[in-house]
């Protein structure tokens, strides 16, 4: 039983390079048509396949914002690549913010939960990839009535493809580059009361950081209760943990956080993304704290350099690269440097409770 739950894994896991793969087999097969004779048509072609990706991204999470709304949800924010339009004091701000491996996310304040606990979830990570499959849809209908040889049949063929491509790939459950995808978050909560608890928590709390400018120590404490038991893998539970480290953090309980920050770091099947921000903040800890020289080198790898570079525009790394040049390197140009990135993202950054919190921590520093 073990072996197939195994086999399932591995072939789920497989299954964006299987459509992958024979999406590029379909497009180069179809592609000789045109590229035989038109050569000058590639270039239009290149310029095609770079449009209608994006284009699928943000009908990707437009899909998530309609799909939400007719689920009583209610609108917080909406970004597609580094672009962040953010709802703040009744008005929608235009904003700056990106997270590595994703090109876009919808983020909505969930309706309230209903006596048992319930509410509507799926439809609105069911969304983008119903978007996609819809494009895909018209892609193939377009192509069939095209006629042959011609540079809109290809253009067609590859919003069909693509489409298809970014719908395997959304609703399929996987975890993409340490993420996970919305069909792996559908999978999660629909068998385990608790994710599905978290997930609601987790918009919540983005909604009161995001839309009122709340700091996570003004908000209930409900909200960052962690389950007992062992959650490493489950995203969903994993970003409360993160939040209720957070939230230490902005009470001034260092001990505690840090504390928290190395029961979640030591998790086994922790995911990437937060095992990366955990390790920021441990080495945040380690430098307003003791600050002893083999910890901090043990905290500041390669790796964890190469992500911060990956995150230069949050205001958390600006204040721990700040921190490292007071307290450690004792380097006044770098402190300078790291003091002037901090209050240039704040100009742009999409989360004025998130913003309040930073300010504190950084006059801790």
């Amino acid at each position: 039983m073990e072996n197939k739950k195994k086999v399932k894994a591995k072939l789920v896991s497989t299954l964006p390079y299987i459509v992958g793969m024979i999406c590029g087999g379909l497009l180069g097969y179809f592609g000789m048509e045109i590229f035989s004779g038109h050569g000058l048509e590639i270039p239009l072609l290149i310029l095609s396949f770079a449009v209608i990706v994006y284009v699928l991204i943000i009908t990707h999470e437009a899909g998530h914002l309609v799909c939400g709304l007719l689920s009583g949800y209610k609108f917080v924010s909406f970004r597609i690549g580094s672009l962040i339009f953010v709802k703040q004091e009744d008005k929608i701000l235009r904003k700056k913010f990106s997270i590595p491996g994703t090109g876009g996310q919808c983020l909505l304040d969930p309706p309230d939960k209903d006596e048992d606990g319930g509410y509507p979830a799926v439809l609105y990570n069911l969304g983008g990839g119903l978007s996609n499959l819809l494009f895909s849809a018209a892609g193939f209908i377009g192509m069939s009535l095209c006629p042959q040889e011609t540079t809109g049949r290809m253009i067609c063929l590859i919003l069909g493809l693509m489409g298809l491509y970014f719908a395997v790939t959304n609703l399929v459950p996987l975890k993409v580059g340490g993420i996970a995808n919305d069909g792996y978050n559908i999978k999660t909560f629909r068998s385990d009361k608790e994710s599905a608890d978290a997930f609601w928590r987790q918009m919540r709390i983005n909604k009161l950081q995001q839309t009122d400018g709340k700091r996570l120590a003004e908000m209930p404490e409900e909200y960052f209760v962690v389950p007992e038991g062992d959650f490493s893998g489950n995203p969903l539970v994993e970003a409360i943990a993160f939040a209720e480290m957070q939230r230490r953090m902005d009470e001034g309980r260092f001990d505690e956080a840090q504390a928290a920050g190395y029961k979640l770091f030591s998790s086994p099947k922790l995911l990437p993304f937060y095992k990366n921000f955990v390790q920021m903040e441990l080495l945040f800890f380690e430098l307003i704290g003791q600050c002893r020289k083999e910890e901090v080198d043990r905290l500041y790898t390669k790796q964890l350099k190469k992500f911060m570079k990956s995150i230069k525009g949050y205001p958390n790394t600006q204040r721990t690269l700040y921190a490292y040049a007071v307290r450690f390197s004792k380097d006044e140009e770098a402190a300078k440097k790291a003091k002037a990135n901090f209050e240039k993202v704040l100009k742009t950054y999409p989360t004025p409770g998130e913003i309040r919190t930073e300010q504190k921590l950084m006059e801790v520093v």
